[in-house]
Protein backbone atom coordinates (compact mmCIF):
# COMPACT_ATOMS: atom_id res chain seq x y z
CA UNK A 1 0.00 0.00 0.00
CA UNK A 2 1.27 3.36 -0.97
CA UNK A 3 1.70 6.28 1.81
CA UNK A 4 -1.01 8.17 -0.70
CA UNK A 5 -3.43 4.96 -0.24
CA UNK A 6 -2.56 5.00 3.30
CA UNK A 7 -3.53 9.55 3.57
CA UNK A 8 -6.74 8.65 1.69
CA UNK A 9 -8.11 6.09 3.88
CA UNK A 10 -7.12 7.82 6.96
CA UNK A 11 -9.28 11.20 5.43
CA UNK A 12 -11.96 8.85 4.77
CA UNK A 13 -12.36 7.75 8.08
CA UNK A 14 -12.15 10.87 9.17
CA UNK A 15 -14.76 13.29 7.38
CA UNK A 16 -17.51 12.44 5.16
CA UNK A 17 -16.61 15.54 2.89
CA UNK A 18 -13.36 16.63 1.58
CA UNK A 19 -12.81 19.91 2.80
CA UNK A 20 -10.62 21.02 5.45
CA UNK A 21 -9.07 18.13 7.06
CA UNK A 22 -7.45 18.72 10.24
CA UNK A 23 -4.30 15.47 10.12
CA UNK A 24 -3.10 14.72 13.04
CA UNK A 25 0.00 12.61 11.92
CA UNK A 26 0.11 10.19 15.05
CA UNK A 27 -3.25 9.26 15.68
CA UNK A 28 -2.95 8.73 11.23
CA UNK A 29 -0.18 6.32 12.04
CA UNK A 30 -2.05 4.62 14.83
CA UNK A 31 -5.49 4.24 12.51
CA UNK A 32 -3.69 2.42 9.75
CA UNK A 33 -1.74 0.41 11.90
CA UNK A 34 -4.71 -0.29 13.80
CA UNK A 35 -7.48 -0.63 11.02
CA UNK A 36 -5.34 -1.80 7.91
CA UNK A 37 -2.68 -3.83 9.41
CA UNK A 38 -4.30 -5.58 12.00
CA UNK A 39 -7.91 -5.31 11.65
CA UNK A 40 -8.14 -6.27 8.08
CA UNK A 41 -4.42 -7.88 7.14
CA UNK A 42 -4.15 -9.88 9.72
CA UNK A 43 -7.47 -11.55 9.37
CA UNK A 44 -5.87 -13.21 6.34
CA UNK A 45 -2.90 -13.72 7.17
CA UNK A 46 -4.38 -15.50 10.28
CA UNK A 47 -6.02 -17.92 8.77
CA UNK A 48 -3.94 -18.50 5.19
CA UNK A 49 -0.97 -20.15 7.23
CA UNK A 50 -3.18 -23.63 8.16
CA UNK A 51 -5.34 -23.38 4.65
CA UNK A 52 -1.69 -23.36 2.77
CA UNK A 53 0.07 -25.54 5.05
CA UNK A 54 -2.84 -28.18 5.76
CA UNK A 55 -4.75 -27.99 2.69
CA UNK A 56 -2.55 -27.00 -0.39
CA UNK A 57 -4.36 -23.99 -0.60
CA UNK A 58 -7.88 -25.32 -0.87
CA UNK A 59 -10.57 -23.68 0.98
CA UNK A 60 -13.76 -25.59 1.87
CA UNK A 61 -16.61 -26.72 0.20
CA UNK A 62 -18.69 -25.03 2.02
CA UNK A 63 -19.25 -21.66 4.33
CA UNK A 64 -18.79 -22.51 8.19
CA UNK A 65 -21.06 -19.86 8.94
CA UNK A 66 -23.89 -18.71 6.40
CA UNK A 67 -25.77 -16.10 8.07
CA UNK A 68 -22.46 -14.09 9.27
CA UNK A 69 -21.47 -13.96 5.48
CA UNK A 70 -24.76 -12.90 4.30
CA UNK A 71 -24.46 -10.04 7.26
CA UNK A 72 -21.33 -9.52 4.86
CA UNK A 73 -22.95 -9.01 1.92
CA UNK A 74 -25.81 -7.27 3.13
CA UNK A 75 -23.46 -4.33 3.99
CA UNK A 76 -22.54 -3.75 0.28
CA UNK A 77 -26.05 -1.62 -0.49
CA UNK A 78 -25.18 0.83 2.88
CA UNK A 79 -21.40 1.02 1.78
CA UNK A 80 -21.87 1.67 -1.49
CA UNK A 81 -24.30 4.27 -1.27
CA UNK A 82 -21.76 5.94 1.24
CA UNK A 83 -18.82 5.65 -0.58
CA UNK A 84 -21.21 7.49 -4.17
CA UNK A 85 -22.44 10.14 -1.83
CA UNK A 86 -18.99 11.19 -0.79
CA UNK A 87 -20.20 9.87 3.05
CA UNK A 88 -16.25 8.46 3.29
CA UNK A 89 -16.21 8.42 6.98
CA UNK A 90 -19.24 6.31 7.12
CA UNK A 91 -18.04 3.86 4.20
CA UNK A 92 -14.72 3.05 6.41
CA UNK A 93 -16.48 2.93 10.03
CA UNK A 94 -18.66 0.51 8.72
CA UNK A 95 -16.06 -1.60 6.85
CA UNK A 96 -14.41 -1.55 10.19
CA UNK A 97 -17.24 -2.58 12.05
CA UNK A 98 -17.03 -5.68 9.83
CA UNK A 99 -13.70 -6.39 10.51
CA UNK A 100 -14.06 -6.40 14.02
CA UNK A 101 -16.82 -9.06 13.56
CA UNK A 102 -14.69 -10.87 11.42
CA UNK A 103 -11.80 -11.15 14.48
CA UNK A 104 -14.36 -12.31 16.64
CA UNK A 105 -15.29 -14.76 14.74
CA UNK A 106 -11.94 -16.56 14.01
CA UNK A 107 -10.98 -15.77 17.78
CA UNK A 108 -13.88 -17.43 19.05
CA UNK A 109 -13.34 -20.31 16.69
CA UNK A 110 -10.08 -20.07 18.00
CA UNK A 111 -8.44 -22.18 14.10
CA UNK A 112 -4.46 -22.12 16.43
CA UNK A 113 -6.37 -24.44 18.76
CA UNK A 114 -8.43 -26.66 16.76
CA UNK A 115 -5.09 -27.29 14.63
CA UNK A 116 -3.87 -28.89 17.30
CA UNK A 117 -7.19 -31.15 17.98
CA UNK A 118 -7.17 -34.96 16.02
CA UNK A 119 -10.05 -35.59 13.70
CA UNK A 120 -10.97 -31.98 13.07
CA UNK A 121 -9.42 -30.78 10.20
CA UNK A 122 -12.47 -30.68 8.09
CA UNK A 123 -13.40 -27.64 10.99
CA UNK A 124 -10.18 -26.03 10.64
CA UNK A 125 -10.54 -25.77 6.81
CA UNK A 126 -14.03 -24.64 7.23
CA UNK A 127 -13.18 -22.06 9.46
CA UNK A 128 -9.89 -20.38 8.36
CA UNK A 129 -11.81 -20.49 4.53
CA UNK A 130 -14.67 -18.49 6.40
CA UNK A 131 -11.88 -16.13 7.39
CA UNK A 132 -10.52 -16.17 4.44
CA UNK A 133 -13.80 -15.15 3.06
CA UNK A 134 -15.10 -12.20 5.12
CA UNK A 135 -11.56 -10.82 4.02
CA UNK A 136 -12.49 -11.01 0.59
CA UNK A 137 -15.36 -8.91 1.05
CA UNK A 138 -13.58 -6.74 3.12
CA UNK A 139 -11.02 -5.47 0.61
CA UNK A 140 -13.46 -5.59 -1.89
CA UNK A 141 -15.28 -3.14 0.08
CA UNK A 142 -12.00 -0.98 0.79
CA UNK A 143 -11.19 -1.16 -3.05
CA UNK A 144 -11.78 2.10 -4.25
CA UNK A 145 -9.55 3.99 -1.65
CA UNK A 146 -6.75 0.69 -1.43
CA UNK A 147 -6.51 -0.38 -4.88
CA UNK A 148 -2.78 -0.97 -4.73
CA UNK A 149 -3.35 -3.13 -1.23
CA UNK A 150 -6.68 -4.60 -3.23
CA UNK A 151 -4.48 -6.03 -6.10
CA UNK A 152 -1.91 -7.76 -3.56
CA UNK A 153 -5.25 -8.95 -1.98
CA UNK A 154 -6.38 -10.49 -5.66
CA UNK A 155 -2.83 -12.13 -6.03
CA UNK A 156 -2.83 -14.10 -2.96
CA UNK A 157 -7.03 -14.75 -3.21
CA UNK A 158 -6.25 -15.62 -7.08
CA UNK A 159 -9.79 -14.21 -8.23
CA UNK A 160 -10.72 -10.46 -9.11
CA UNK A 161 -12.22 -8.80 -6.60
CA UNK A 162 -16.04 -7.09 -7.60
CA UNK A 163 -18.97 -5.90 -6.05
CA UNK A 164 -20.74 -8.50 -7.44
CA UNK A 165 -18.59 -11.37 -6.89
CA UNK A 166 -19.01 -11.06 -3.42
CA UNK A 167 -22.54 -12.72 -3.41
CA UNK A 168 -21.07 -15.61 -4.44
CA UNK A 169 -18.03 -17.14 -1.53
CA UNK A 170 -15.07 -18.82 -3.04
CA UNK A 171 -15.53 -22.41 -2.32
CA UNK A 172 -13.40 -25.34 -3.31
CA UNK A 173 -11.18 -22.89 -4.14
CA UNK A 174 -7.31 -22.86 -4.43
CA UNK A 175 -5.41 -19.78 -2.86
CA UNK A 176 -1.67 -18.61 -3.47
CA UNK A 177 0.83 -18.65 -0.56
CA UNK A 178 0.36 -15.63 1.32
CA UNK A 179 2.84 -13.27 0.97
CA UNK A 180 2.63 -9.91 3.64
CA UNK A 181 0.39 -7.61 2.28
CA UNK A 182 1.19 -4.56 3.91
CA UNK A 183 3.87 -3.43 6.53
CA UNK A 184 2.87 -1.50 9.70
CA UNK A 185 3.79 1.93 9.20
CA UNK A 186 6.27 4.26 11.60
CA UNK A 187 6.04 7.62 12.48
CA UNK A 188 9.71 8.39 10.70
CA UNK A 189 8.12 7.17 7.32
CA UNK A 190 5.36 9.75 7.86
CA UNK A 191 7.17 12.66 8.60
CA UNK A 192 9.52 11.86 5.75
CA UNK A 193 6.45 11.67 3.64
CA UNK A 194 5.34 15.15 4.97
CA UNK A 195 8.78 16.24 4.61
CA UNK A 196 8.61 15.75 0.82
CA UNK A 197 6.08 17.18 -0.04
Amino acid sequence: MTQTACVTNYTAKLSSRIDDIDLNLEDFVQRVNADIVNKVVNLASRNAGFINKRFDGVLASELADPQLYKTFTDAAEVIGEAWESREFGKAVREIMALADLANRYVDEQAPWVVAKQEGRDADLQAICSMGINLFRVLMTYLKPVLPKLTERAEAFLNTELTWDGIQQPLLGHKVNPFKALYNRIDMRQVEALVGSL
